[in-house]
C-alpha cells in the first residue's frame, strides 16, 4: 500500500520495536507559564547535561513557544533513574496542579491546526483520556485579560468510566467553560441555545480506532492485531464523522484523527464522507499550519487527500498518527440527525475499539447523578451573603451562575459555570440525565464536569 517509502522500511520497523520517548508540555495560558518553563530548564534539565547515557532534551520545535518536549527515555527509566529524580517528582507535582500535561506528542496535533479562539463553541466528540481536551481548554483560556471566555468546550464519551477519568484530568485547569457529555457520538442531539440550536465554531473527532499506531506503548497489539479489526470499526468512524459535520458551523473547521495506519480507518473514511457532502466541505491543507512537523500526504490525490498528514515513528520518535482537517462551505446542510438502525455487527465492533491511551473498553451504562439547582433570590439572601461577606466577594460576582447539587445543601457546595453554559443547562432541562458537576469557590477551586443526555431526548424535541 506504500504506506513506508521503501527506503525507509528498515528504520521504520526498528523505531517500532522501541519504547515511546516521554513528551510533556507547560500549560500555556497561565500567567506564570514561561517562569516553569525557564525553571525546567535551568534546574530540572541539568542531569542530562552532565550524563553520558542519556539523551539531552529535545524541544518539540513545531509545537507554539517552545513549551513541548521530548525525553529519550523510557517511562521505566524515568521512574527508575536516581539521577532524574528531582525532575521526576517536579513533572508529577505541577501534574496535578495543572501546571504541566503528560501527553504524546502526535495527539498534541489536532488542537492546534483547529485554530481556537476564546469565542468559540467546541466539540469533542470522543474525548478521553483527555489529553487533548486539555489543551483545547487551554487555547481556549490564551487571553489571560478575559478569564471566563464566552466560548466553551463540551467533550463527550460513550463510556462512563472514561467520562470520569475526563473528570480528574480536566479539574486540574480550574475552567468553568468546561461539560462533559456522555453519549454515543454518531447519535448526539442538537443542545438548545436562546439563539436555536447549537452549531459548533470547532469540532475534534478524534474516533475509536484499530491502534496500530500505538504499537510502541501497547506491545500486546503485535499479538492481536488482524486486518479486521479496522474493516468491523470504519462504519462507526463514519457515522462519527458524519454527525460531526453536521453538528459543524458554517465556516467551521473539524479534525478527524485516528491512532491508526490502516487506510481503511484513514483516507478511505474522509473519500467516503467528501463524497457523502459533495460541495458542502473542503479538505485543508494542514502543512502550512505546522511547517516544522515532518509529515508524509494522504495516499491518493484524488478528492485532494494528499492534504490529510500521516505521522511515521521514525521521523521524529513519535506513534503513528492520521489527522485530516475539514472546513464546512455550505450553508444550507441540516443538522437534524437520521436514525440509524443498530445492528448486532456494530454493536459488537464497538466493544473492540482503542482510544488515544490504547485501551480495549466496553460501552458502559449511563449513571444517574442529583441535579443542580441554580441559585434563588432566597439563596442570594440567605447563605451567600454571610459567605460573601466573610470572604469579601466583590459585588459584581455573577451570582446567578452559581449552583448548588439539591435544594437542601445549604450553601456546603457551591458550584460555578460560564454564563454559556449556564444558558445551555437552563434550555436542555428536559433532556439532561447527568447534568454539569463543577466544583467552585474562591480558594480551592476545581472543576468536576458531568453532562449526559437522556436516549429518549436524541433528536429535535
Amino acid at each position: 500500500m506504500n504506506l513506508v517509502p521503501d527506503d525507509e522500511w528498515d528504520a521504520f520497523l526498528a523505531a517500532l520495536k522501541e519504547p515511546l520517548p516521554v513528551t510533556f508540555r507547560v500549560t500555556g495560558f497561565r500567567t506564570h507559564t514561561f517562569a516553569i518553563m525557564h525553571l525546567i530548564r535551568e534546574r530540572y534539565f541539568q542531569p542530562f547535561e552532565s550524563s553520558t547515557t542519556i539523551d539531552k532534551p529535545k524541544e518539540l520545535v513545531w509545537y507554539p513557544g517552545s513549551l513541548a518536549w521530548q525525553l529519550n527515555l523510557s517511562r521505566n527509566q524515568l521512574r527508575s533513574s536516581t539521577e532524574l529524580q528531582k525532575l521526576k517528582e517536579f513533572l508529577y507535582e505541577q501534574t496535578e496542579h495543572g501546571n504541566i500535561s503528560r501527553q504524546e506528542a502526535v495527539s498534541m496535533i489536532p488542537p492546534l491546526v483547529l485554530d481556537i479562539q476564546p469565542h468559540h463553541k467546541i466539540l469533542d466528540m470522543c474525548a478521553a483520556p483527555a489529553s487533548k481536551t486539555a489543551q483545547i481548554i487551554e487555547c481556549l483560556h490564551r487571553d489571560e485579560s478575559n478569564p471566563i471566555p464566552s466560548g466553551f468546550v463540551i467533550a463527550n464519551n460513550v463510556d462512563n468510566k472514561r467520562c470520569y477519568t475526563l473528570v480528574h484530568q480536566v479539574k486540574r485547569l480550574e475552567s468553568p467553560c468546561f461539560a462533559i457529555m456522555n453519549h454515543d457520538a454518531a447519535n448526539l442531539p442538537n443542545l438548545k441555545t436562546n439563539d436555536g440550536n447549537i452549531l459548533f465554531d470547532r469540532i475534534l473527532c478524534d474516533v475509536p480506532c484499530s491502534g496500530d499506531g500505538t504499537l510502541r506503548k501497547n506491545p500486546d497489539l503485535w499479538k492481536k492485531w488482524n486486518p479486521g479489526h479496522a474493516s468491523s470499526l470504519q462504519s462507526i468512524q463514519l457515522r462519527i464523522e458524519t454527525r460531526g459535520i453536521q453538528l459543524l458551523a458554517p465556516g467551521g473547521l473539524m479534525v478527524y484523527s485516528t491512532c491508526s495506519m490502516n487506510p481503511i480507518e484513514n483516507e478511505a473514511v474522509v473519500s467516503q464522507l467528501l463524497q457523502t457532502f459533495q460541495g458542502q466541505i473542503s479538505l485543508m491543507n494542514i502543512n502550512d499550519k505546522l511547517p516544522d512537523l515532518r509529515t508524509i500526504p494522504g495516499l491518493k490525490k484524488q478528492l485532494h487527500l494528499e492534504q490529510c498528514i500521516r505521522l511515521l515513528p521514525h521521523h521524529q520518535d513519535t506513534g503513528a498518527f492520521f489527522v485530516a482537517l475539514f472546513r464546512k462551505i455550505d450553508k444550507t446542510l441540516d443538522s437534524s440527525l437520521s436514525i440509524q438502525e443498530e445492528t448486532s455487527q456494530k454493536r459488537s465492533a464497538e466493544e473492540n475499539v482503542f482510544n488515544e491511551d490504547g485501551a480495549n473498553f466496553k460501552r458502559a451504562r449511563y449513571h444517574r447523578e442529583n441535579p443542580f439547582i441554580f441559585f434563588e433570590e432566597k439563596d442570594i439572601k440567605g447563605f451567600w451573603q454571610d459567605i460573601s461577606e466573610f470572604f469579601g466577594v466583590d459585588s459584581s460576582f455573577p451570582v446567578d451562575q452559581l449552583m448548588t447539587r439539591i435544594a437542601s445543601d445549604s450553601g456546603r457546595n457551591i458550584y460555578f459555570v460560564s454564563d454559556s453554559l449556564k444558558e445551555i443547562v437552563t434550555l436542555n432541562q428536559d433532556r439532561i440525565k447527568d447534568t454539569i458537576d463543577e466544583k467552585f469557590n474562591k480558594f480551592d477551586k476545581y472543576i468536576e464536569n458531568s453532562i449526559s443526555i437522556d436516549d429518549d431526548y436524541l433528536f429535535n424535541k
